[in-house]
């Protein structure tokens, strides 16, 4: 953190002194950017005099000029990098290998939201889904909260331009009104609620709208190649998945309220698991699931007068947030 902000020719020039003081004084560090702009600083006398080079550049396109320099100077070049959690290097030796332009990353895989939430049917798909679920309840409501609470004018103008206003006036209303937690218990029994909801009602829903022996227009049975039917699954305090879910939605639910769920004991969340009375669910045969990614969206509707009504009706339900002075949710 002491780095941030600093050039990092100048931080690279102080680590590397104070692992090895025998280089203090001997380290010449140049502050200007490496391209084209700069060819009258970088020129042939400086990358002749050069033994290597070693990259520690944050763009593709810096690192392939600097390559395409070293090709030219036939200087080594060690190139490195990061992206999220994976990290690579790659050796140049003039004559001797590739260099760094001679190919490329294949492109991010990204899968199409139908098969994420409705037809998973690898691991990393529901790896790629439970990342969108935890973005969804415990790092997006709360941002829009703060949003709601610190920005002027916030649902007159900023939510006006968002084009998803209906969803992010009930996200404020779930969490500001009807769904806020005061205590650790409401945010057990939010989790035991989320838990419902994903793996139960969801999956009867879906089968309701896609039956186990359903068929397509072509007569081919709808759950087969890589379509796999669920089962809604029965919540089970016992179950160590099932409890798990509940205890984790239960404590990130309350870190974003600053709710303290230290002390509070297994038998004492198993008790309001228990006294919860959790509705029972049926189908609604109003509801359209995608099928498939080339179909048109069912549920990207334009906004109708009654829409309009309701979004009235929910914007009017919010706390003012001057009368949350110093409130804030922790995303």
């Amino acid at each position: 953190p002491k780095d941030v902000g600093k050039l990092k020719s100048e931080c690279a020039a102080e680590a590397v002194q104070a692992m090895n003081p025998d280089l203090r004084g001997k380290i010449i560090t140049l502050r200007d950017r490496v391209g084209q702009d700069t060819e009258h600083i970088f020129n042939e006398h400086f990358w002749e005099e050069l033994d290597g080079v070693t990259n520690a550049l944050d763009n593709v396109d810096a690192r392939t000029y600097v390559d395409r320099r070293c090709v030219f100077f036939r200087k080594p070049l060690l190139d490195s990098g990061t992206l999220g959690t994976k990290g690579n290097t790659q050796v140049v030796i003039p004559n001797k290998t590739e260099s760094y332009s001679s190919s490329q990353d294949p492109p991010e895989q990204s899968f199409p939201m139908c098969t994420l939430r409705s037809f998973p049917n690898r691991i990393e798909h529901t790896i790629a889904w439970a990342k969108d679920l935890f973005h969804s309840y415990f790092v997006g409501p709360p941002e829009v909260v703060n949003m709601y609470l610190t920005q002027p004018n916030y649902l007159g103008s900023a939510l006006k331009q968002s084009g998803n206003e209906k969803q992010t006036l009930e996200t404020l209303r779930d969490f500001l009104v009807t769904e806020k937690p005061t205590t650790f218990d409401d945010c057990v029994a939010w989790g035991r609620y989320q838990f419902e909801k994903q793996y139960n009602n969801a999956i009867q829903q879906l089968l309701y709208n896609f039956p186990k022996d359903s068929t397509t227009s072509s007569g081919v049975p709808f759950w087969s190649g890589p379509k796999r039917a669920p089962d809604p699954l029965k919540f089970d305090p016992t179950n160590p998945t099932h409890y798990t879910f509940v205890l984790a939605a239960a404590n990130l639910h309350a870190f974003n309220y600053n709710i303290n769920p230290k002390g509070i004991p297994r038998d004492h969340i198993l008790k309001v698991l228990d006294d919860m009375i959790v509705p029972d669910f049926k189908p609604d045969p109003g509801v359209k699931i995608q099928a498939d990614e080339k179909e048109p969206d069912p549920n990207a509707q334009p906004a109708s007068f009654d829409d309009n009504a309701e979004l009235q009706k929910i914007s009017s339900s919010l706390p003012a947030p001057k009368s949350l002075a110093g409130f804030k949710l922790e995303p």
